[in-house]
């Protein structure tokens, strides 16, 4: 009995080397195989269009941020309630940002987008260490100085994140 299966378990003439039909199936999975990267390109650009930030977001979320590090600066009981606003903006935006796109951003898209996200977390939370510190020193008149760079660092660093986020996105990192 005789197989049609070579060893390596290919049909007579399904290799390079046979007859051509294999060259055939190759040729048919290269183009297969270009046209879903061409369709996952697409896509990816399409997403990063779609994820756009609106123009008014960052400037909303550096108010919200300036509201919270600023807050040790208005003492009690102004303090909890510039908090409360600030979170309640945060979540407000995040809510918008959802209903306009469609989409919710979980991760970063890359380690450039990443890197700022850190970097920005990192002067915001020093900042607030800053402004507790004032107030907790009875400088609270110059927690105003640290709830602009907040607010500063937000927008700034925020339209940074978004431009590196896109460019990533749009790269496949």
């Amino acid at each position: 009995m005789e197989s049609d299966f070579d060893a390596f378990g290919h049909r007579s003439g399904d290799t390079p080397h046979g007859d051509g039909h294999g060259d055939t199936t190759r040729r048919n999975d290269e183009a297969a195989a270009r046209e879903a990267l061409s369709a996952l390109d697409s896509d990816r650009r399409m997403l990063a269009d779609r994820i756009r930030t609106p123009a008014w977001y960052y400037p909303l979320l550096a108010v919200a941020t300036a509201f919270i590090i600023g807050s040790p600066g208005a003492g009690m009981p102004g303090q909890p309630v510039l908090v409360a606003f600030g979170c309640l903006g945060i979540v407000f935006l995040s809510l918008a940002y959802q209903r306009i796109t469609g989409l919710t951003v979980t991760r970063t898209a890359g380690p450039r987008s990443l890197a700022i996200a850190v970097v920005l977390g990192i002067v915001i939370v020093l900042l607030l260490g800053v402004s507790f510190a004032l107030a907790a020193t009875g400088h609270a008149a110059w927690v105003w100085v640290t709830a602009i760079a907040a607010f500063a660092a937000m927008w700034a660093g925020g339209s940074l994140y978004d431009r590196a986020y896109s460019r990533e996105l749009r790269r496949g990192r």
